[in-house]
């Protein structure tokens, strides 16, 4: 299990591990379903279907597998069938309905709580398709250095205030620690963090390292999040601007907000000019 996720994260991947005791003990409570009809579901395929499915996504969840999120994913909308399947055909509560209906309400409010954990780029990074033209990539360059003072250069393609993804071609091992300098929009971060996550193929993402933030001072975070929120500006100037103006001018409205310096004065002022990108 990796050092770097939270206790509410490995609850849940063990939950979802323990998933063929926890089930029948929660449907017989939620629905009412007395033992004889408990051994009939336990004899239903569906159940050793959607077993299956939770051991799987409890494993990739906690070994923070690629694949973990889509695997859970998936196996929430067949708990959601089988909760239907269970509550028609076994339950004998008369508040099937409202049952039912609160299975649907938990399992949304574990997979947007653990969505945010897991969505970050030092596990799952966001590198968008347009990105790949250089004109328009949002890369920013990045100086690695080891605690042995060995230097790396490579670029952020996806960035948030808890961590980060670079493309890099060196080796790097999981869990080291780092140093990063880099600078975008007239100000420099020296931040120090770990290698939580890398990527041996270039075929879904660039080689590269997922790293998570060490704690960051007040005063950084809030440049941070400026830089961030200037970089959201840019890529939804593309991805909206780009039906609404010629190349050239899409061109030059991007390297203008590029070239921009981040006045740390101006920043609450910038962050509070609306969150609309300008056309």
């Amino acid at each position: 299990m990796k050092q770097y996720t939270s206790k509410f994260l490995k609850t849940v991947a063990l939950g979802y591990m323990a998933f063929p005791v926890l089930y029948i003990l929660l449907t017989a409570l939620f629905f009412d379903i007395p033992a004889k009809q408990v051994v009939r579901i336990l004899l239903h395929p569906l159940y050793y279907l959607l077993c299956i499915w939770a051991v799987f996504a409890g494993y990739g969840i906690w070994e923070m597998k690629r694949w973990g999120w889509h695997v859970f994913l998936f196996c929430n909308i067949l708990i959601i069938y089988g909760n239907a399947v269970i509550a028609s055909d076994y339950g004998e509560s008369h508040h099937k309905v409202f049952g039912f209906v609160f299975s649907v309400i938990a399992i949304s409010i574990i997979v947007l709580r653990l969505g945010r954990e897991i969505k970050v780029p030092y596990f799952l990074p966001k590198i968008r398709w347009w990105e790949s033209n250089p004109r328009y990539r949002l890369s920013v360059p990045v100086s690695v250095s080891r605690k042995d003072n060995t230097n790396f250069v490579g670029e952020i393609l996806d960035l948030s205030m808890g961590g980060c993804f670079i493309k890099l071609r060196s080796e790097l091992y999981q869990d080291e620690t780092l140093s990063l300098e880099f600078t975008v929009f007239g100000q420099t971060f020296r931040f120090v963090g770990n290698v939580v996550w890398r990527t041996q193929s270039t075929v879904t993402h660039p080689k590269g390292i997922g790293i998570k933030f060490a704690p960051i001072i007040k005063f950084d975070k809030k440049l941070l999040k400026a830089v961030i929120h200037r970089l959201k500006k840019i890529t939804g100037l593309y991805s909206t601007a780009r039906y609404l103006m010629n190349q050239e001018e899409l061109t030059k409205r991007i390297e203008e907000l590029r070239a921009t310096k981040l006045d740390p004065a101006q920043i609450d002022k910038e962050e509070n000019s609306g969150n609309e990108t300008p056309v």
